[in-house]
């Protein structure tokens, strides 16, 4: 939002030079993002006038003109501008003139001297951009200052607005602010006042009546619209970042820049019939005001006739229906438009207008009628012209709910007590309409103020009025104490470092995948699709992080990794019968190299045990492990893969990466990936410390005989569900098959330690748990003792 200074002072009582007025309002909340004082143009600037021009000697683009400055002589200025002309009066920085950027000075170009530079909008300052020299009113008086016949004593303030803040995007929304912050009042302007002269003979239907709850107009005869429009209007649009285009458009852009309400203007003789509000037809076809031809997909509101659109609802006019030199007959429009219906329009089309920028962040509907006619009252001043009756169609506006305000929960949010009289003269200074109900304000917001809707808007605006500069700081009183921490209890923290202690690497990606991958690659059929997502392979929400970790392989693997090991802590996302499930998960991968590259290692791989000694480390041994076959996800190897449990409860999985997908990603290496339920590793207890025992263990091998289909997990799951007295560790350290065993069997070699807390263990305990071992397998599993 850009402003005039000067124009801001006309709606209050004070005079703005009294204060800081980029302070007050930066710490208000309406950042002043630049600040550009006119006055400070050079005095050597001046009005010049071109009583000679002629074409450069050795440049087709460069004109030598001789300019009246008021002085007995001419000064001879080399320009390039397409706009120089004999006759004209433009702006003339003379020898010594400081600029912006630079200091004019005495210069020969291609040649010829040239005494001076003639200036444009920009180079004065009054705008970013020019398209050629700054043309003036031919009545100024050649020779006087700039500054002075351009009225230049005034400062051009740029804000920087939150979306939520759209009531400051005018001169009279800033204003109430400066009120509200200052001691200030508003200046209170006359009404609009003019003859309104015949009925409106132009019929307006509003078919899509939720997107366009209001829609005011009238019809305005025998416009000239070729008059000059007025310095002090057009001063006040350029000021506000308009350019002047002809009095009808100008007057439709000061009252935006004023009031806040966007209008637009017809020509009533380019209009066929009937005039409807409503959602456009697919493939339905309009050239914009800025000549871009424009296909709508179908439900954009539009603005149109018995024949076509005549614009974009909200947004931009067509050119059929414009604005011209020669219109005599105006159709003016002010409307309120639902923000919803207008919010990406704009950018759908690749537009950005001042209309759309303010419509889809919410107008004052309350508003359309007052501004439509105070738009009217201008154009019959400066155009003339004779004012039809307005029409003013109203349907379901906006409802401003009441919201009730505690002065308790002020205070407590702002850390100091505030008095209610306090609140109430926030409330009265910020134009907000309340009744006091027992303890509580209740406050019924403006039309102007969409942003007010709980009562914590409520008490930012309290505290923002009151200002955050009056609450003192004070320093935190608190008792200082230990906190308990409980030694066998993990947290997500403990899971990342332990991880990393592995030699893990964490990385970090979004929660957005590819549709192919979550379909594919996670074989999830209920997908969740973004509704705008922010690249278009990025388009759904992953239910695992596989397909993440992949891609992040497949990069570093590129770039010459051997050695990779890969986790993330991120949520998951499911559909559910509640809506959807967000889960946190422990995901990652490995692959490669087993350790770094040296010279007494023959280069070992990474497998799938390896990778189950790692979880299980950190996990403190407390996992179980169970082969699923039929419910193996399909990125994994069926063969080559495990559900990880606790009590019976599948928590995650880990295996190697199916050999089909590998070859679809072109992994040279195996893959395994794990993933595990980070709500429950919580849960799991620490690792138990015990006291060294200082009696001896005694080992005994046993090797047996079993069934091939047997799984050696299963066998030592059973022998230690059994607790056997004094056995503290059974495992398998060899599997055999081949010769002398038959086909369906294999031979496998367990390892039983035993120890006893108390005393050395005597041969007949050490062979009586030997003995209850193979019996249990022999009337377990059918084994024979090889």
């Amino acid at each position: 939002m850009q402003l005039s200074k000067n124009w801001l002072n006309e709606h209050l009582s004070g005079n703005l030079d009294d204060i800081n007025l980029s302070q007050i309002l930066t710490t208000a909340g309406l950042e002043v993002e630049d600040v550009q004082d006119l006055s400070a143009l050079s005095d050597l600037v001046v009005v010049g006038e071109i009583v000679e021009i002629e074409k450069h000697p050795d440049a087709d683009r460069l004109k030598v003109c001789k300019v009246n400055v008021g002085k007995s002589s001419s000064l001879q200025i080399v320009c390039g501008a397409p706009n120089a002309r004999l006759g004209i009066k433009v702006p003339c920085a003379k020898v010594g003139a400081k600029l912006s950027d630079f200091e004019i000075k005495k210069a020969k170009l291609r040649g010829v001297e040239s005494f001076g530079m003639l200036c444009s909008s920009k180079e004065i300052g009054l705008s970013q951009e020019s398209d050629g020299l700054l043309e003036l009113n031919i009545s100024l008086k050649a020779g006087e200052k700039i500054k002075d016949s351009l009225g230049l004593n005034d400062t051009i303030y740029t804000l920087s607005l939150t979306p939520n803040r759209a009531d400051c995007l005018s001169i009279i929304g800033v204003a109430r602010e400066v009120a509200a912050l200052t001691s200030f009042s508003l200046v209170k302007k006359d009404e609009p006042k003019f003859a309104e002269t015949y009925p409106l003979g132009q019929t307006v239907t509003v078919l899509d009546q939720s997107a366009c709850p209001r829609y005011c107009s009238r019809q305005i005869k025998g416009v000239d619209n070729k008059v000059q429009t007025p310095d002090w209007l057009t001063r006040k649009i350029e000021r506000g970042g308009i350019k002047s285009i002809n009095p009808v458009v100008d007057i439709t852009n000061f009252v935006l820049l004023e009031l806040g309400q966007p209008l637009h203007a017809f020509d009533q003789k380019k209009i066929s019939g009937g005039i409807e509000v409503r959602p456009s037809v697919k493939n339905e076809k309009l050239i914009l005001l800025d000549d871009q031809e424009i296909t709508l997909k179908g439900g954009e509101l539009v603005i149109a006739d018995d024949k076509h659109p005549l614009a974009l609802a909200g947004i931009m006019g067509g050119l059929a229906s414009s604005i011209s030199s020669e219109t005599n007959e105006l159709f003016l429009e002010s409307a309120y438009f639902d923000a919803v219906s207008i919010a990406g329009r704009a950018r759908s089309f690749s537009l950005n207008t001042d209309s759309s920028h303010r419509f889809e962040r919410g107008v004052d509907y309350e508003n359309s009628l007052y501004a439509l006619d105070r738009a009217t009252q201008l154009i019959i001043e400066i155009c003339g012209g004779q004012a039809s009756e307005a029409i003013d169609l109203s349907y379901d506006l906006p409802d401003r709910k009441a919201i009730t305000l505690r002065p308790k929960k002020v205070s407590s949010i702002m850390g100091i007590n505030i008095a209610v009289d306090e609140i109430e003269v926030v409330l009265n200074k910020l134009s907000l309409k309340f009744k006091k109900q027992n303890d509580s304000f209740i406050v019924t917001p403006p039309s102007f103020r969409f942003d007010l809707k709980i009562e914590e808007d409520l008490i930012e605006e309290v505290i923002r009025i009151y200002g955050y500069d009056n609450i003192p700081a004070l320093t935190p009183v608190a008792p200082i104490k230990m906190l308990e921490q409980i030694s066998h209890k993990k947290n997500k923290i403990d899971i990342k470092r332990f991880i990393a202690n592995l030699g893990y690497n964490e990385i970090i990606s979004y929660s957005f995948i590819s549709r192919e991958t979550e379909e594919g690659f996670h074989s999830n059929e209920d997908i969740i699709e973004l509704k705008n997502p922010i690249a278009s392979q990025m388009n759904v929400m992953r239910s695992r992080i596989w397909g993440s970790h992949i891609e992040a392989l497949t990069q570093n693997i590129n770039r010459g990794q051997t050695q990779v090991r890969l986790f993330e802590v991120a949520s998951t996302y499911k559909k559910s019968e509640k809506g959807f499930a967000e889960h946190e998960m422990l995901s990652g991968l490995v692959y490669g190299k087993k350790y770094p590259e040296q010279w007494g290692d023959e280069g070992l791989e990474v497998n799938f045990y390896d990778l189950k000694g790692d979880i299980e480390s950190f996990s403190g041994s407390t996992l179980t492990f169970k082969a699923a076959k039929n419910k193996t996800p399909s990125s994994l190897h069926p063969g080559q893969a495990a559900e990880i449990l606790v009590n019976n409860k599948g928590i995650g999985w880990l295996g190697q990466l199916h050999p089909a997908w590998q070859q679809k990603y072109e992994i040279p290496g195996k893959v395994y990936l794990f993933e595990l339920k980070v709500s429950e590793l919580i849960k799991l207890p620490d690792t138990n410390f015990h006291m060294p025992v200082k009696y001896q263990s005694v080992r005994r091998d046993i090797s047996i005989i079993v069934d091939k289909a047997t799984s050696v997990g299963s066998i030592v799951n059973a022998v230690y569900e059994a607790r056997f007295d004094c056995l503290i560790e059974f495992y398998a350290f060899d599997v055999y098959e081949g010769s002398g065993i038959e086909n369906d069997k294999k031979s496998i070699a367990f390892l039983i330690l035993m120890q006893d807390t108390y005393k050395t263990l005597e041969d007949k305990e050490v062979n009586n748990t030997v003995d209850q071992v193979l019996s249990l397998l022999k009337d377990k599993f059918n084994v024979q003792l090889r």
